[in-house]
């Protein structure tokens, strides 16, 4: 039964690249909730802007107008801060990225290693397979001799018989050519 020394170092690893794949999850999704956020705001100061550019054309009053460009202030302010945020959180899932394909880099090669071992250790088993199957056939073989030649001996021929050796004969026909 193969076993693998280091199943528990490649256990750890599989469990390092899935928790390298759930922080990715999470970074990305407080990436996606950035964006949406400042998406959200660019639209906002897009409609106080437009809201601006309508106030001028009308007949406004110097309160609503200052009050309109402090409002325009205060979301530049936010959507300043709301890209900075989201620079932030694309950063950290680049980062995320990085670890994640580290970490599977890592178990691959722990894979492989399992592998190439079960490889080998399937090798071996076969190697030891065919060296009991050869030792097998070999006993047999020699009890057999070793049956016949008592059987010989046995029946009282007297004369010692032994088996002709199992080699191929090469005989030449009248061609030249071989029978092996």
């Amino acid at each position: 039964m193969f076993r693998f020394r280091l199943q528990r170092v490649l256990e750890l690893r599989e469990k390092a690249e899935r928790a390298q794949a759930l922080e990715l999850a999470k970074a990305e999704e407080t990436a996606s909730a950035a964006r949406q956020q400042r998406d959200d705001l660019q639209t906002l100061r897009a409609a106080s802007r437009d809201q601006l550019s309508t106030a001028h054309s009308a007949d406004p009053t110097v309160g609503h107008l200052h009050h309109l460009g402090f409002v325009l202030n205060a979301l530049d302010e936010r959507l300043g801060h709301a890209s900075q945020t989201l620079s932030s959180a694309e950063g950290v899932v680049s980062s995320a990225r990085v670890s994640l394909e580290t970490a599977a880099r890592d178990r691959r090669v722990m894979d492989r290693l399992k592998d190439k071992h079960e490889d080998e250790h399937r090798a071996q088993e076969s190697h030891r397979d065919r060296v009991t199957m050869d030792e097998i056939a070999l006993t047999r073989y020699t009890r057999l001799r070793e049956a016949k030649t008592n059987e010989l001996h046995a029946t009282g021929s007297g004369t010692a018989h032994t088996p002709a050796p199992l080699t191929r004969s090469t005989s030449k026909t009248p061609h030249g050519v071989s029978d092996a």
